[in-house]
């Protein structure tokens, strides 16, 4: 197995590494990185339903879709990631527990209270300190999770407070838990701790070249991936299943119901629920969402450009 450490912190370049070590090689790597701060979601979800979207603009925080399922976590600086990425001979020969194990073992060693749930998340005192995620591509396995070592908790607890009971949809969704840093039991531990130390804890054995460098040849298709995929509202945003989106705006004493149905990320028809008559100007407002995208990114200028009016500036805060 090849120990490869990341010298980028871009979740889009991080992510589509993973990708292309994963369909493009026959090799088993340990890839190791850290992303600034940014939120990923897990393939099936529905990007919009698990941000709070408001702070993660307010905050330069980025929002990233991986290649494997779950839910979404939070990622900056003081959170360390790591991606299994090997053949294996049968789908069904592997489990979230032999691939945990080694970080497991790795950790046991420095923390000797932390231990397996029976979900496979490390936790320390009841709380959640890691937990990973899988993707399967034909005879090879991705197999990747989080490390929270000095994380922003706050930043953590508020860029994943989203208003999910506005949305009606057969996505995944996250199942929140509480949780803590690595650093927390032990002062000595921090990213650059855990980074510069693994191969003494884990065994060089396994490493017997040390740390491996990307090739030359790699980085060009990485950074297409990258483009065409990684950074793309298309993917990030339209890859969502479909789902409809219900709020209501208060206006000159009305109360005004609607619900959008969203296909691909896309408004593909918003429906006007109200049980008093509203003005055509609040109807007209209402509908020109259709064939705009339901995300925040993607609404920001128009966000800030039709403002002018209360309505307009009701209208465009309650779709988030």
């Amino acid at each position: 197995m090849k120990l490869l450490i990341s010298s980028s912190h871009d979740p889009y370049f991080n992510l589509a590494t993973e990708e292309y070590l994963l369909k493009s090689s026959t090799e088993d790597y340990l890839f190791i990185y850290v992303n600034k701060p940014c939120v990923v979601v897990g393939k099936h979800q529905i990007a919009q339903k698990e941000i709070n979207a408001p702070f993660i603009i307010a905050n330069n925080i980025m929002v990233a879709r991986r290649l494997s399922g779950g839910g979404a976590v939070y990622h900056d600086e003081g959170n360390i990631n790591f991606s299994f990425i090997q053949s294996i001979a049968f789908a069904d020969s592997i489990s979230y527990k032999s691939i945990t194990e080694p970080i497991f073992h790795y950790f046991k060693q420095l923390i000797p209270e932390i231990y397996l749930s029976e979900r496979n998340d490390i936790l320390l005192v009841g709380k959640k300190i890691s937990g990973s995620a899988m993707h399967i591509y034909k005879n090879r396995v991705l197999a990747h999770g989080t490390l929270l070592i000095d994380c922003n908790l706050a930043n953590l607890s508020l860029a994943l407070k989203a208003n999910q009971d506005r949305f009606i949809d057969k996505s995944i969704a996250s199942n929140r838990s509480s949780v803590m840093n690595l650093s927390e039991a032990s002062s000595r531990i921090n990213v650059r701790y855990i980074i510069e130390n693994y191969l003494d804890f884990s065994g060089k054995e396994k490493f017997p070249a040390g740390s491996y460098m990307l090739p030359e040849e790699a980085i060009a298709p990485i950074f297409d991936l990258v483009e065409s995929k990684y950074a793309t509202e298309e993917w990030i945003f339209g890859y969502s299943p479909k789902y409809i989106y219900q709020n209501h705006i208060l206006t000159n004493n009305i109360d005004i119901s609607y619900k959008i149905e969203v296909v691909k990320g896309v408004i593909q028809q918003v429906l006007i629920e109200s049980e008093v008559s509203i003005t055509d100007e609040i109807s007209l407002k209402l509908k020109m969402l259709q064939g705009l995208k339901h995300n925040i990114f993607a609404l920001q200028e128009i966000l800030n450009s039709n403002k002018s009016t209360s309505l307009e500036a009701l209208l465009f805060d309650s779709l988030f």
